[in-house]
């Protein structure tokens, strides 16, 4: 087990040597950059300080020579051999993700509930695609006009993206999701795009309210807090009309195996079986937390949820820059 350490922001994470240096990066949650993943584009370069990496065969054309002699090396294609010292810029702002235009093709749909599909996406080749979790694609068909759908999951695996699809009444797109598309059927992507993304440097408390399949974006935050073992305490707040709705049972799984996770569902539409919370899911966050003043809120779902949460949250101390929302609502209108 070797120890990695990007000596530009102090970040430490352990490795077994097996998979690259840029892969356990990703998985451990840190922000490296990079960009065709294959070791041609360079743009995963960093400076080896201390210790030794090595690559399977030559030294790849994404790096010159006097580079690798001064120290350094593609962390897309290099394993750590000891323990690894380096430097690199790791991304921190919207203005350092570039947007693609990408092919994709679909690995495979699995139908979650009544109207809701988990859509996989395979970015092929040499490509891959870089977001921080929340962020969303427009996803394009020669046949439609583009609809945005948010990234379902962390930015681990830059080469599959994960969507949540509803079955929008009259939405000629997400019937042809569910009725017509394929697997291995041929798609674009563009992205990623959107300011609602995690800020993982911030120390508040974080309230996550999700309402349908706002679930998306929210489970990639999740699971982007648990690779990056954030001790923040985390509340998910999942807002739908009926049991049958609440179609991944991930954030339950989350809140019995983390201590700083907590689970909340509502039904808008009560019934005698269900035991839990009922109406609407922000007045659930607001009779929880007296004073929401020391938290951040993300707020993913129908643009009438949102609203509704901006609106009350700030009436109750809600400091009106830690709320996060405004790019999912616009995505939403696009059937989300």
């Amino acid at each position: 087990m070797f120890t990695i350490e990007n000596q530009a922001t102090g970040k430490i994470f352990r490795t077994q040597g097996d998979d690259s240096i840029l892969d356990d990066a990703l998985i451990h949650g840190l922000n490296f950059p990079y960009g065709c993943q294959k070791g041609f584009c360079g743009k995963c370069k960093a400076t080896i300080i201390e210790g030794e990496v090595s690559y399977d065969g030559d030294v790849p054309n994404g790096i010159t020579p006097e580079e690798a002699a001064e120290g350094m090396a593609l962390l897309c294609q290099c394993y750590a051999k000891s323990d690894v010292s380096l430097v690199v810029q790791e991304l921190d702002s919207l203005a350092d993700i570039e947007v693609k235009s990408l092919p994709c093709k679909v690995q495979s749909i699995k139908h979650l509930n009544h109207d809701v599909a988990q859509v996989m996406l395979k970015i092929p080749g040499a490509e891959s695609l870089q977001y921080f979790a929340g962020q969303y694609i427009d996803l394009i068909h020669p046949d439609f006009e583009p609809r945005a759908f948010s990234i379902a999951n962390a930015p681990t695996n830059a080469s599959l993206i994960e969507l949540h699809v509803r079955l929008v009444e009259g939405g000629k797109f997400t019937h042809f999701v569910f009725n017509k598309m394929e697997e291995k059927s041929l798609l674009k992507l563009e992205g990623p795009k959107g300011d609602f993304f995690f800020r993982e440097e911030s120390k508040k408390p974080v309230i996550l309210v999700a309402g349908g399949t706002g679930f998306g974006p929210i489970k990639s935050i999740v699971e982007h807090a648990v690779a990056i073992k954030l001790n923040r305490q985390i509340y998910i707040y999942w807002g739908v009309r009926s049991e049958r709705d609440l179609y991944m049972d991930l954030p339950q799984q989350w809140a019995e195996t983390y201590d700083n996770i907590h689970f909340v569902p509502v039904l808008s539409e009560s019934n005698e079986v269900w035991q839990g919370r009922t109406g609407f899911v922000h007045e659930c966050v607001l009779a929880d937390f007296e004073d929401l003043t020391g938290y951040e809120v993300y707020a993913c779902g129908p643009p009438a949820m949102v609203k509704s949460a901006a609106n009350t949250f700030v009436a109750q101390g809600m400091i009106k820059d830690n709320f996060f929302s405004d790019a999912f609502v616009f995505a939403y209108t696009k059937e989300k």
